[in-house]
């Protein structure tokens, strides 16, 4: 094994250790928002603002995918992590091989229920009438190329659960490149409409995965398929299950929160559809400190809890929270003072910039909360306590919902934008209380694969 593919965590300084891996996770993240971007402003400029509220209704629902296919890689993160700290090298390739089938069983799975329910998903969503057709289109294709995202989330799942966070970032940013390139040729070349926007973000994915699995067989050899090693190790996959399950319910309930609130937008009609799909991009891109940082949190965290160092977790935390803070310090108030830029980046309505300004606005200073929502979600998760997570979730749900109605009952649309902040607080504040009682240390034994 080579030492600059999989990094130890058990050991040495924690700070360098968390940047150094949170950073390459934070550019892939960069990266990927990036090409989001890239899709909204190349649709919004050829296609116009129905094509760009169908992709950001989509995309909604995009998520739900998404988070499932993320959720259940985290499953894999967590236990190969384990085994990693706890040095039995022995599972951590039957976790990969075991992991290899439960990927499969979950690309059939989001493929075709995505495709079923699409449509219906969207009319429930309260789409508006002039959009609905292009977002049915774009959500089905997206649906139908999911074994690229599965592709390259599994893979990643496995080396950073190794340590390596480099190789991930260099496929996703090869991937990114693509996206822009293919949204290029599909949309505005030949031009093949918002379809063409869908089809260019499967192909890139789907090169990005094949490649990452390539590159990783080389440089990890004990990764390579064989007959031999071919096989689901039942109490292995069933820990990767009981880690991932959860993680995939509380974040596709979350996801079903965030499509209430995008319904209730929906209702105000096309011109706050366009303004709230931008933000929720730019809002996407202001979580991904606190979600890079999670990252590294969730693989320091799961080698640690292999090597039952209880007290490193706790100053990997600390550590984690501090810089997290710093971080928002810094991306806040750039938020705050380039928004009406981002706005008119993405559309010249006028009405839809200055509803997008005001959302900006009250969201950027709140980011700090996302941020830390994330660090508690994963450090918990793995050390063992899954279940707070759900809860977690479900206290997302409860408030979001329930924010969306009454605020925007209150105050219209502008009470609308109050609702994401203060659910993240609120989130936030479940998984403090959690971690400040202590009960997780108690998980950690049971966390341990034997």
């Amino acid at each position: 094994m080579k030492k600059e593919v999989m990094v130890d965590m058990t050991s040495g300084r924690i700070a360098p250790q968390i940047l150094k891996f949170a950073m390459p996770v934070l550019l892939g993240l960069i990266f990927q928002r990036i090409y989001n971007f890239a899709d909204s402003y190349i649709v919004g400029h050829f296609l116009g603002d129905n094509a760009l509220a169908a992709v950001s209704v989509a995309g909604v629902g995009m998520y739900l995918m998404f988070s499932l296919i993320i959720g259940l890689t985290t499953g894999v993160t967590v236990v190969m992590s384990q085994y990693y700290g706890a040095k039995e090298a022995d599972n951590v390739v039957k976790t990969f091989f075991s992991s290899i089938y439960i990927a499969l069983g979950m690309t059939i799975i989001v493929t075709v229920v995505g495709l079923i329910v699409t449509k219906p998903l969207l009319i429930v969503l309260q789409t508006p009438d002039e959009v609905l057709d292009q977002a049915v289109l774009y959500l089905r294709l997206i649906c139908a190329g999911c074994i690229g995202t599965m592709l390259y989330n599994w893979i990643s799942a496995v080396l950073r659960s190794l340590g390596n966070s480099v190789v991930p970032l260099v496929f996703l940013g090869i991937s990114s490149l693509l996206n822009i390139v293919f949204d290029v040729l599909f949309v505005a070349v030949l031009p093949l409409g918002v379809g063409g926007a869908a089809f260019a973000t499967v192909l890139a994915q789907i090169v990005s995965g094949v490649a990452c699995l390539l590159y990783a067989w080389k440089i990890l050899p004990m990764l390579r398929i064989r007959r031999d090693k071919l096989k689901l190790d039942t109490f292995i996959g069933k820990k990767m299950l009981v880690y991932g399950l959860p993680a995939a319910l509380q974040m596709s309930i979350i996801s079903i929160s965030d499509m209430t609130l995008q319904a209730v937008v929906n209702t105000y009609g096309t011109t706050l559809v366009v303004a709230y799909g931008v933000c929720v991009k730019v809002e996407g891109l202001g979580m991904q400190v606190g979600d890079a940082l999670g990252t590294a949190l969730g693989t320091f965290a799961g080698q640690n809890t292999g090597a039952k160092n209880i007290s490193r977790i706790k100053a990997g935390f600390r550590t984690t929270f501090a810089l997290n803070a710093i971080g928002y310090a810094i991306v806040s108030p750039l938020i705050f003072i380039l928004a009406p830029l981002l706005m008119r980046l993405f559309t010249d309505n006028q009405a839809s910039i200055g509803c997008g300004v005001e959302y900006m606005h009250i969201f950027a200073p709140f980011l700090i909360g996302v941020g830390t929502l994330n660090l508690f979600h994963n450090l918990l998760r793995a050390v063992g306590d899954v279940k707070i997570t759900i809860w977690m979730g479900i206290s997302e749900v409860i408030t979001r919902i329930g924010f969306a109605f009454l605020f925007s009952y209150l105050w219209g649309y502008h009470g609308l934008w109050w609702v994401s902040p203060l659910t993240w607080w609120c989130a936030a504040g479940v998984g403090g209380l959690r971690y400040l009682s202590g009960v997780w240390k108690k998980k950690i034994e049971k966390a341990i694969p034997s």
